[in-house]
C-alpha cells in the first residue's frame, strides 16, 4: 500500500512541526556540527586521489570535489534559510564553525606543525 496511490497527502502540521524542532538553537547548533564534520571527511577523501603517476588528475579531483563541497555548503545553508529561518544563524555558525575549526586541525596534522616546539626559557637543553 503506497500513500501515492491512496491520494494521502503530506501534512502541513508535520512541516510546520519540523520546522519548529529545526529552530531550535541546540538542534541547529547539533546538524550543523554533524554536517560540517561530514564535510570535512569529504575533503580528507579526496586528497587521498593525488598520486604520483598522475598529479594532474589528481589536483583535478581534489579542486572538482571542492567546488562540490562549496555547492552542498552552499545548498546546506540556503534550504535551512527556507525552512527554518529562525535557526539558521546557529545552524550557520556551527556548519562553518565545525569545517574551519577542524580542518585546521587537519591542516596542522598534515603539515607536521604539530611535531615542532619553541624552545622555552628555562628549558633542560638551555636553548
Amino acid at each position: 500500500m503506497s500513500y501515492f496511490q491512496e491520494g494521502y497527502v503530506l501534512s502541513t502540521a508535520l512541516i510546520d512541526s519540523i520546522s519548529a524542532l529545526l529552530a531550535q538553537p541546540a538542534i541547529a547548533a547539533v546538524l550543523g556540527l554533524v554536517l560540517g564534520a561530514g564535510l570535512l571527511l569529504a575533503s580528507r577523501n579526496s586528497f587521498e586521489h593525488v598520486a604520483t603517476e598522475d598529479p594532474t588528475r589528481g589536483l583535478l579531483f581534489v579542486t572538482t570535489a571542492l567546488m562540490g563541497r562549496l555547492l552542498v555548503a552552499t545548498l546546506l545553508l540556503y534550504a535551512y534559510h527556507r525552512f527554518s529561518p529562525a535557526g539558521y544563524p546557529f545552524f550557520g555558525i556551527a556548519l562553518a564553525g565545525a569545517f574551519l575549526v577542524m580542518y585546521t586541525f587537519e591542516l596542522v596534522r598534515y603539515a607536521g606543525l604539530h611535531r615542532y616546539t619553541r624552545p622555552v626559557a628555562g628549558s633542560r637543553d638551555g636553548r
